[in-house]
């Protein structure tokens, strides 16, 4: 693991097209809630397909809507881990500043 290198700027690049696309699937479902037909719309001909259509529907705005949550938390789990690479890389600098300093003096007590 001492390979191992977290650039914060790639992570961040990730969850900005995340946030994209939870944006654009947002996007997706509420376009799809509104073409979703009323009852009265397929009329007696239509109400076969309508109760085919209505059996399916439910699962399919209900995964849409997971999805949505879904991408909506890898979005903040992206945000906290780039701050918490961002706080350690930053911690280590300072802690390697002030070895370097205590070097640099002759290793005050």
């Amino acid at each position: 693991m001492a390979d191992f290198e977290a650039n914060v700027d790639e992570i961040l690049t990730c969850r900005t097209r995340l946030a994209d696309i939870q944006q654009r699937a947002a996007a997706i479902a509420d376009l799809a809630e509104d073409a979703n037909p009323e009852w009265y719309i397929w009329g007696a001909l239509g109400a076969p397909f309508a109760a085919l259509y209505w059996r399916f529907a439910g699962e399919f705005y209900e995964h849409l809507g997971l999805m949505g949550e879904a991408l909506t938390d890898r979005v903040e789990a992206l945000d906290c881990t780039a701050e918490a690479y961002r706080r350690t890389e930053q911690d280590i600098d300072e802690r390697m500043r002030r070895l370097h300093q205590r070097l640099a003096e002759g290793y005050p007590e």
